[in-house]
This record gives structure tokens, sequence and C-alpha cells, in this order.
């Protein structure tokens, strides 16, 4: 049921910026790719029986601090399979150039990229099913309830990494308190950056036991 009323309110959402996403689209080529992946997850599948951890980063920024957090997950656990995804055209092409494959077919860390699905039902579900991750690691502040509750349902266990929140996110989340503890719990560990982040963390309903402060990446 809350699944379908997200989907509901996302799609009216995106009916209300449908005019300003088709310009944008039009004029820059900004939202064109990745469109089957966004829209249905219909990324590429999975099909080996390795350990598989996908890290979620929205943007540049994100995908650039993983580069240690992989490598070093790939030290300790070369076994593991690396899904990498991203949200913008600028975090793919920086994906692209730090992870994957080179032209030559070498890489110092190879993965999996991949556009992020959006929270609709279907496309988190698909992307999933695909996917198969064991563990799912989300940097900073991507909290999407349709995608954690799918990963859940797979049996996979969920994290945040170098978690931050800011005093305008604390109070966002706040007004829907209720919710977000709900939200929260599904998550196994909140590692974040400070005393400080943690704080806002479990005032919004983190359990505190799942709360870590761990420094930045």
């Amino acid at each position: 049921m809350i699944a379908f009323l997200l989907d509901v309110v996302y799609v009216f959402i995106l009916v209300l910026a449908l005019p300003w996403l088709a310009f944008k689209a039009a004029r820059t080529g900004k939202y064109r790719a990745g469109l089957a992946e966004k829209f249905f997850g219909t990324g590429p599948a999975r099909d080996t029986g390795r350990p598989c951890v996908w890290f979620h980063a929205v943007s540049v920024g994100e995908v650039l601090l993983l580069h240690r957090v992989v490598a070093e997950l790939m030290r300790r656990r070369p076994d593991a399979e690396i899904v990498i995804s991203t949200t913008t055209n600028t975090g793919m092409e920086v994906a692209r150039q730090h992870f994957g494959y080179n032209g030559d077919g070498t890489t110092s860390v190879p993965a999996t990229i991949i556009y992020f699905p959006l929270d609709f039902s279907w496309a988190v579900s698909r992307a999933i099913a695909r996917m198969r991750p064991d563990v799912v690691a989300l940097a900073e502040l991507e909290l999407w309830p349709n995608f954690i509750a799918a990963a859940k349902r797979f049996g996979a266990r969920i994290a945040v990494i170098n978690g931050r929140m800011s005093p305008r996110s604390r109070r966002g989340y706040g007004r829907i308190r209720f919710l977000m503890r709900h939200l929260l719990a599904e998550i196994d560990t909140i590692a974040v950056q400070t005393d400080e982040y943690a704080r806002r963390f479990m005032e919004i309903g983190a359990p505190p036991q799942n709360v870590l402060v761990t420094g930045s990446v």
C-alpha cells in the first residue's frame, strides 16, 4: 500500500515537471541518457553467484569519495562483485573514468556501472532482481523508500556510508518523523562523519545502536 501511494505521488510530481524536463532534454540533452534503466530498472543482469556490493552515489562528489572505499573492499574481498550506480550524466562520466573496464580491457577497480532506478516500485524491484546485491551501500544521504524496501525484501543488508545531514534536511525529515522512523529501521548500519550528524539521524528516528561515527571517507 505504501509503495502504491509513493508511486502515485511520484507520478503526480513527474507530470507537473514534465514540460520543464522535456524542455531541458530538448535544449541540452540532459535527462535523456539511461531512461530505460531509470524508469524500468533494465540495467544489466548479474549472471554469477559471487557476493555483490551495490554502491550508490548520486553525482560527481559522491562517486569520487567511493574510489578509496571500493579499492579497500576489493583488497579485503577480491571475490566480491561491485556495482556502482549514479543519477546524473556527469556522475556517470566520472564513474566510468574511475571504475569499470578501460578500452584495453584492464582496470584497477572493476565494477558494473549503471544509472540508479527512479523510486517507482516497478523500477527498483526489477533493478534489484537483476543485480541481486548482498549489500547496498548508500553514499551520504540517499534515502529512497521503495528502493530500500525492495532491497530488504530481496534479503540485502543496507548501509549508509559517509553519512551527513544538514540542519535543513533535519528539519524536513523531522516533519515526517513517524515515516522516517520506519524507513531508518530498515537500514542495518548508518555510518556518519560526525557526532552532530549522528545526533540528527537519531532525532529523526534512526535506532541508536545502528548509528556509527566513522569520520569522513
